[in-house]
């Protein structure tokens, strides 16, 4: 995989960074930014759809700050939208409520477009919802047992192991959109999850965020862009033969995909779990992952 590219864009940023560059210029001059950036959101769940579905959109920070100025002057243009939301579009419901399939496409396909100039790497992981009643949500504890939390930290692994390939060195940072319940249950869990990731992979662990962050995506609106992708990637897995916004995939050709991305069916689940016992079991932690669940859970 080659190197990603440097930022392109001409929107203002401090000369020192901040997480921030996924707000419009009046707000971001006054913050910081890092390098690189993830934006990341979620489509389905238990009683909505057969799989849940986390996907992130990478880009440099000056990208998303080019990005988030374009995509805002986008929702503005007439017809012009709040916020955008995929299902909305999908079902011209919402903010789209009474428009035309002319109308709705020219619209995401203008979207797509800013997408595809500042993005640069996509990654989803996806779990079999089915198979997760059946095998994760009996079996493991909370959080461990909520369809979330493997896609929270297989998400964060990605973009982290993708970047490392391509030869970034500096700490990303992660934004996912808000999730009040299970995205700060599974958060809890980061300084342990970040110790045995250190344990593992300790030169690529350097570039993990300080912490994930989580962030409404009414004011942060990268991640309005990766709950299109979310949204794509969960239709189109619930039902392979769905193919109505294939074309709107295909507006973002400079998006690459990544080979970290995942996806969770009862056999990886069973493989997992397995694993995780046998480790459990054994009780082969290194100091510092023991060290982190007790300073975390004070046990």
């Amino acid at each position: 995989m080659s190197v990603l590219r440097p930022p392109h864009g001409e929107s203002w940023l401090p000369t020192f960074l901040s997480f921030l560059s996924g707000l419009p210029e009046d707000v971001r001059r006054r913050t910081l930014v890092m390098p690189f950036q993830a934006y990341v959101d979620d489509s389905g769940g238990p009683g909505h759809s057969k799989h849940f579905v986390l996907a992130g959109l990478v880009g440099h920070s000056e990208d998303w700050a080019a990005f988030s100025d374009e995509w805002r002057a986008c929702l503005a243009e007439k017809p012009s939208i709040k916020v955008f939301k995929m299902s909305h579009a999908a079902r011209r419901s919402g903010e789209f409520y009474r428009w035309t399939f002319q109308m709705r496409d020219e619209k995401l396909r203008n979207l797509a477009r800013i997408v595809n100039r500042h993005a640069q790497l996509a990654t989803y992981s996806i779990i079999d919802l089915e198979a997760h009643a059946d095998v994760w949500a009996k079996r493991l504890g909370k959080p461990m047992n909520e369809p979330y939390f493997h896609p929270f930290y297989c998400t964060i692994m990605a973009v982290c192991f993708c970047l490392w390939d391509n030869g970034h060195r500096e700490r990303f940072e992660i934004v996912f959109d808000d999730q009040v319940v299970f995205g700060l249950r599974a958060k809890a869990w980061w300084p342990v999850v970040r110790a045995m990731i250190e344990s593992r992979e300790a030169e690529a662990a350097t570039i993990l965020p300080v912490d994930p962050i989580f962030r409404s995506d009414d004011d942060f609106l990268p991640i309005q862009a990766a709950d299109m992708y979310a949204w794509c990637f969960r239709k189109h897995t619930d039902d392979p033969t769905y193919r109505d916004f294939d074309w709107l995939l295909a507006e973002m050709p400079n998006v690459k995909g990544t080979d970290y991305s995942q996806y969770y069916d009862r056999e990886r689940m069973e493989s997992v779990l397995a694993m995780t016992m046998k480790e459990l079991e054994a009780r082969d932690f290194a100091p510092t992952i023991i060290k982190a669940y007790r300073e975390t859970f004070g046990e």
